[in-house]
C-alpha cells in the first residue's frame, strides 16, 4: 500500500519541475510543431485513413501499396518521425539516468528506430 508522506509529495513536485523543464526543450517545441503540421494536413490525414481502413488488403491491391509508400515518403510524416525520435532520445537518456541512480544493473530499452546503425540510420 502506498503511503503518502512529505517525501512522496516532494518527489511529485520534483517530477513537475522535470516535466516543466522538459517541455521547454527545443526538441519538444519542434515535435509539437511537426505534429500540428502533420495533423492539419487534411489530404494527408485522408490518405492515412484510407490506408488504415484497407490495411488487410495491402498485399492484394497495388494502389494501396503505392498509397502507403506515398504516405511514408511524405515530408510531414518524415519530419514528425524525426522529431518523435529526438524527443524519445531525451526521454531515454532521462530514464536511463534515473534508473542508473537506483542501480547500475537496471537496463533500459532504448528502442530508437532512427538512432543509427543498421538499416534504421537517421537521414538528414
Amino acid at each position: 500500500m502506498l503511503i503518502i508522506d512529505e517525501k512522496l509529495l516532494e518527489i511529485d513536485d520534483l517530477i513537475d519541475e522535470v516535466v516543466n523543464e522538459f517541455m521547454k526543450k527545443d526538441e519538444v517545441a519542434t515535435y509539437l510543431k511537426a505534429k500540428k503540421t502533420f495533423l492539419s494536413d487534411d489530404t494527408l490525414q485522408k490518405k492515412i485513413a484510407v490506408s488504415t481502413d484497407n490495411k488487410a488488403y495491402l498485399a492484394y491491391r497495388p494502389e494501396l501499396k503505392q498509397l502507403q509508400k506515398e504516405i511514408m515518403t511524405n515530408s510531414k510524416v518524415y519530419a514528425l518521425k524525426l522529431a518523435e525520435n529526438d524527443v524519445q532520445e531525451i526521454l531515454s537518456a532521462l530514464t536511463k539516468k534515473i534508473a542508473q541512480s537506483i542501480s547500475t544493473t537496471i537496463s533500459i530499452d532504448e528502442n530508437l528506430p532512427l538512432k543509427g546503425g543498421g538499416h534504421h540510420a537517421r537521414h538528414h
